[in-house]
């Protein structure tokens, strides 16, 4: 499975791999248009500037009446298609064996554990703003060492704003990809002991001469510093270089010209997986064509706030001369005025022309942005029918499935990989057997695995979204009971669905338990009204105390019924024929009687 024909590169030959890989006009473009989309998506005072194009104080930015309509439109997106879609292993050639069945459900077991081991919930929360925001993101695949020294696979996130993918063709997956990233230089030390004294020892000769300025430093509009805030939250440290092709994975720091680490690939593809937003034929997100219509807002709204105070607090014209030399204003001031001295306030209305425009331009970036009022829980005219809500959302249903099944085809590369990668760590450490845990098809799971055993080679998943993906709760449950009721769907999928019952297999048992109870609790009482003082005495006992029910009903049904006289006997066979005779005279009703007649 590994690359082995490839040579490792020398450092000049990572360097320059990089530096193409971050220069030339179109990624100059492209990193300025993130710049200006990080920038206005974190708000504050730096998106402001990035809209209006002046520098302001934080102060300043922070009364301005400019709703950040790209930031919420993300979120609402985000929160749609952040979901981790389930994990399914096909059995080929319709092979229905309890072998083959047995595993496809432990190798989806593994693949979950995955996911769990990685917090993929996070991560996918993260993945789903920043391809619509930057138009792309990429994990990595590494290791993990968990507290008991077993080793599994994993998948990193990488900041978009700070990796650079080379071309890509069909498969829209880039064959090389370079990310930049800032590490405190203590801690870059602690990770690479070996070069440690290299690392702490800083002298001008070797800062000044750094051989790589990436683009990403060059054309950073707003902060030069600001990269890589979702790993560590920083903004300063020194910059290290990492370099992924097929033959492997380097680490590089520019500033001493070392190679600090350098991962053969073991891999029969690219070491890292790449999400890439649908776009005609650049990397673009969602919301770069409608910066200036938000710019416009921003204005007009500004201008307006600007006009109502004006309106409120306009000026004093005086025509002529006061005595006094002053005009005094309050409720008990008295001014002096000369003969024919005329004091006005000139009127000033507000033009509903600009209210006009911020709702022509809301409604513009809305429908170009593809986010629509619906989303926030606004109704888009005074009356609409359902039909009509269900032609609004149509077009978001649409791009929420096409950014679904971008995620769902990455995360069936991710899942590929990570499978192979976890084989090549078996035929390196003797197959050890590893635990695994997670939650599956509403169980929860605990068990242990080998991974040339239990893979045996099979890399190939599907993965798919519930039913009602994306339904929020209420809608979940009103539109499950809807299907349930058409035949459409059974009610263990139903509650497969529904984030909050842990263990299907649990709740499905206390109903049933729930649902025998009843009928025997009526049983009893049916007894009971037809003079059973052993019933009477057990419906009393539950009464008093109803979570000892079972064990009442079990006191009450333990002792064996006396044998069925020949009256008896003809009528429950009557009653087995759908027969609606009544018992014979004098004796107590059954339970077949109570249930059925």
């Amino acid at each position: 499975m590994a690359i082995e024909s490839l040579d490792k590169k020398t450092y000049n030959e990572i360097i320059d791999s990089a530096a193409e890989l971050t220069s030339g006009q179109a990624v100059q473009q492209r990193q300025a248009q993130k710049s200006r989309i990080k920038a206005i998506l974190n708000g504050g005072v730096e998106g402001l500037t990035a809209l209006l194009g002046n520098s302001m104080d934080a102060g300043d930015a922070d009364l301005l009446p400019a709703p950040n309509l790209l930031q919420s439109g993300i979120d609402r997106l985000a929160q749609k298609i952040s979901g981790i879609p389930q994990v399914r292993i096909d059995i080929l050639n319709n092979n229905e064996s309890e072998r083959a069945k047995f595993q496809a459900e432990k190798l989806e077991r593994i693949v979950t554990a995955y996911d769990t081991k990685q917090n993929l919930t996070s991560q996918l929360a993260q993945a789903s703003r920043w391809i619509p925001g930057y138009g792309y993101c990429a994990w990595v695949i590494t290791t993990r060492v968990d507290e008991n020294g077993f080793i599994y696979p994993s998948a990193e996130l990488r900041d978009p704003y700070d990796t650079f993918p080379g071309n890509y063709g069909p498969d829209q997956q880039p064959k090389e990809m370079a990310v930049i990233r800032r590490i405190p230089r203590y801690k870059l030390a602690q990770i690479y002991p070996e070069f440690a004294s290299e690392i702490l020892k800083t002298d001008d000769d070797d800062l000044d001469n750094n051989d790589f300025t990436p683009v990403a430093t060059q054309f950073l509009t707003y902060d030069e510093n600001n990269s890589n805030d979702w790993e560590d939250n920083v903004r300063s440290g020194v910059r290290i270089i990492e370099y992924y092709d097929m033959g492997g994975t380097y680490v590089v720091f520019p500033e001493k010209r070392l190679i600090l680490d350098f991962i053969p690939n073991a891999l029969s593809t690219v070491p890292f997986v790449f999400m890439k937003r649908v776009s005609f034929d650049q990397l673009k997100g969602q919301y770069d064509h409608v910066i200036g219509l938000m710019g416009m807002m921003a204005k007009i709204n500004i201008m307006s706030a600007i006009a109502m105070e004006d309106a409120v607090f306009t000026e004093t014209n005086i025509s002529g001369e006061i005595e006094s030399g002053q005009y005094r204003k309050g409720r008990f001031a008295v001014n002096y005025l000369s003969p024919g001295t005329q004091v006005s306030k000139p009127q000033n209305n507000m033009p509903y022309q600009l209210f006009q425009q911020v709702d022509r331009l809301e409604r513009q970036l809305r429908l170009v942005g593809g986010y629509p009022v619906t989303d926030d829980a606004q109704s888009p005219n005074s009356f609409v029918t359902g039909a009509g809500l269900q032609e609004l959302n149509g077009a978001m249903s649409l791009m929420i499935n096409e950014y679904r099944e971008i995620i769902k085809t990455g995360l069936q590369h991710m899942d590929s990989k990570r499978l192979e990668m976890d084989m090549v760590i078996a035929m390196s450490t003797d197959n050890p057997k590893k635990p695994i845990r997670g939650y599956l098809n509403g169980s929860a799971f605990s068990e242990n695995y080998q991974p040339l055993k239990d893979i045996g080679g099979d890399t190939v998943t599907r993965r798919i979204y519930g039913v009602m993906a994306g339904f929020d709760e209420p809608q979940k449950i009103v539109t499950g009971l809807q299907l349930v009721q058409a035949g459409v769907m059974d009610i263990e999928t139903l509650q497969d669905n529904i984030d909050g019952l842990e263990n299907v297999q649990k709740v499905q048992e206390r109903i049933t338990k729930g649902k025998a109870e009843n009928v025997l609790f009526d049983s009893i009482l049916a007894r009971s009204a037809q003079g059973d003082p052993a019933a009477t005495m057990a419906a009393i006992a539950i009464y008093e105390q109803p979570n000892a029910i079972t064990e009442v009903m079990k006191q009450f049904y333990t002792p064996e019924e006396p044998g069925m006289t020949p009256e008896q006997e003809a009528f429950m066979q009557q009653q087995a024929l759908g027969g609606q005779a009544l018992p014979p005279q004098g004796q107590p009703p059954t339970i077949a009687q109570a249930l059925g007649g």
